[in-house]
């Protein structure tokens, strides 16, 4: 029997979903967890990296999906330039893997990849200088696969006030109008580094639910850029979800904090404003911080760039020593268990609260 072009094709593709989803069952069988074959796991904000290492490293993680940073997070001058040279970049990795990854434009997306046993990306912002004070920027980004934006970093920009800016009057009426077209168009509101008026205002502003895509709870550990419960409970009574970070600084004002430091901060947001609320946005790589920044020196010669406030806290280590690493949701599912929470809370936070919004929002 002759072959077509057509069936080699299907047939090379239906190979690789089938050999796709057996990497993910086989590296989680290796690290000895478990996962609901069924079960979407997110991390709101994340890295990830490529080639066969980086794959392996996304099939012990167990994740389907992360949103993942354009341009450097933290430059306060991120221009319109550089965000369109990073868009190419990842559109050419898109190309480039197309058999392994899904670019998430819509939140079925996220349920095809998962399906597919492919990982999927969400592409964001982690401020908003890109726009170059011009709301017509906000659909150009979003027709280019844009998903969530940040309104601001740290610091002060034409949206609002960032968690370490002196002073904070709120969001600006060209933030209020970001907002509204985010809304219109089917983004992600992303307030983790706004300052406590931006964010409220934020909140109010916007028609739909918001994010907190990366944070931590202030009431354990009084940083800068941990959010009050004040602000929690406003996010939850809007129908938004927080994602929890791992990093060191954040979640504990002790030199090393640990798993259950960790843990602590979805108990309280649970406790707070229910499980419906909170998930897990890590803000490190999938196979963790070690792998960007493997000595002290390289990290601080990295992060002095930013300029950070003494009230950031920031320091070495930045990791949890038992969250630094490809598994770390494994990791994470397995204490809430023993603490507790059951399979279904479980997946709740692990990816279910993302999902649902992303389905409110990503149409």
């Amino acid at each position: 029997m002759e072959t077509t072009r057509r069936s080699f094709v299907q047939g090379v593709a239906a190979a690789a979903v089938a050999s796709g989803l057996e990497a993910r069952q086989a590296g989680a069988e290796q690290a000895g967890y478990q996962q609901d074959p069924g079960e979407i796991w997110i991390d709101a904000l994340g890295g990830v990296r490529f080639g066969e290492e980086g794959f392996s490293e996304i099939a012990k993680s167990g994740i389907t999906m992360l949103d993942t940073t354009l341009g450097p997070a933290g430059n306060p001058t991120f221009s319109y330039e550089a965000a369109v040279r990073d868009l190419a970049q990842w559109h050419g990795v898109f190309n480039q893997y197309r058999d392994r990854l899904v670019h998430v434009r819509r939140a079925e997306d996220i349920v095809q990849a998962k399906r597919e046993g492919k990982f999927a990306v969400m592409l964001g912002f982690q401020n908003a200088t890109h726009l170059n004070r011009d709301l017509r920027n906000v659909d150009f980004f979003y027709n280019l696969g844009i998903r969530q934006i940040q309104l601001t970093y740290n610091e002060l920009n034409a949206l609002g006030a960032g968690s370490t800016e002196r002073s904070d009057a709120g969001l600006s009426d060209f933030g209020a109008d970001v907002v509204h077209r985010m809304n219109d168009l089917g983004m992600l509101v992303d307030l983790s580094h706004c300052g406590v008026k931006t964010t409220l205002d934020a909140i109010d502003v916007s028609r739909k639910p918001v994010i907190f895509s990366h944070t931590n709870c202030r009431a354990l550990n009084d940083n800068m850029r941990c959010k009050t419960d004040e602000q929690i409970r406003k996010l939850a009574a809007k129908g938004g979800v927080m994602g929890i970070t791992t990093v060191n600084f954040f979640v504990s004002n002790k030199p090393r904090s640990t798993l259950d430091d960790y843990i602590a901060h979805i108990e309280h947001v649970v406790r707070l404003v229910g499980i419906d609320h909170v998930g897990i946005g890590s803000d490190s790589s999938i196979p963790g911080w070690r792998v960007s920044f493997p000595t002290e020196k390289v990290f601080w010669d990295f992060h002095n760039q930013f300029k950070f406030k003494p009230g950031a806290d920031v320091r070495w280590p930045p990791f949890i020593e038992e969250l630094d690493v490809p598994e770390k949701f494994h990791v994470i599912r397995k204490r809430l268990l023993e603490r507790g929470f059951s399979p279904s809370d479980c997946a709740k936070i692990l990816g279910g609260n993302f999902l649902r919004i992303y389905r409110q929002i990503l149409t």
